[in-house]
């Protein structure tokens, strides 16, 4: 049985078969026939001493937890990792961004009642990995398209009421018919809180004065966001998300 180059301590990249090479990889078979450390170790390029750029991607997957955790690391994260400097770190928050932006496009393109997977996907992007807790708003037009996606502020639920009418005026700025509200939980809890549901009706109920539907709340994780709406915890009127 034949060792895979990667487990023979064979270190440099250059030395493996060309098919097993990931940048030779990409060219022969395209992008979905690799696995995600390969994918990692093209944009990584070069590894550190001892260790090829597919030993430290693989490396690094494991211990971030995620391609997304990867891709949102702040450059202080990567201190502990030699081989990746701030040249290599921009290089992930632009790649990041970009993907953010190509999610954002697809969005826009369509109603949102088609793309509740492709929502929540850009909203675990966008603040899923966030130590803190940040609050978004995502405006649509009479169509339930896309306006435009807002952090309206950072902090915890319990100290935000105050914000509601600047989510009104926003909502008016942007001639918004429908609204879906989103904020993080660090703690990696799907779960909403007394304070969520509180402010969720305060808002729903503000909103409906000025005819802006607030379709849903979205509780977003590193790993995953919840729905008020699929958890059925309170009717929005005039919403069919």
């Amino acid at each position: 049985m034949l060792t895979s180059p990667e487990k023979s301590g064979q270190t440099s990249i250059k030395n493996w078969p060309k098919q097993s090479q990931p940048r030779e990889k990409l060219l022969l078979s395209g992008p979905s026939s690799m696995n995600d450390a390969e994918l990692l170790s093209i944009i990584l390029r070069t590894g550190n001493q001892g260790e090829n750029s597919l030993n430290l991607s693989h490396r690094l997957i494991q211990e971030f937890g995620s391609l997304s955790s990867i891709l949102t690391a702040s450059l202080k994260d990567f201190e502990a990792y030699k081989g990746i400097g701030i040249s290599k770190w921009s290089q992930l928050q632009v790649i990041h961004e970009l993907v953010q932006r190509s999610y954002k496009e697809k969005i826009k393109q369509q109603s949102i009642l088609t793309s509740t997977d492709l929502v929540k996907s850009y909203l675990i992007g966008l603040i899923g990995q966030r130590e803190y807790e940040v609050f978004v708003c995502l405006y649509l037009d009479i169509h339930l398209r896309l306006i435009d996606a807002h952090e309206i502020f950072r902090g915890s639920i319990s100290e935000t009421t105050v914000h509601i009418r600047e989510i009104a005026k926003e909502c008016l700025l942007r001639n918004a018919s429908n609204l879906i509200i989103a904020h993080n939980h660090p703690s990696g809890s799907l779960k909403p809180s007394q304070e969520d549901i509180g402010l969720t009706i305060v808002l729903h109920e503000a909103l409906q004065l000025l005819e802006v539907n607030l379709l849903d709340h979205c509780i977003v994780t590193k790993r995953g966001a919840s729905s008020f709406l699929e958890l059925k915890i309170m009717p929005f009127k005039g919403s069919k998300h």
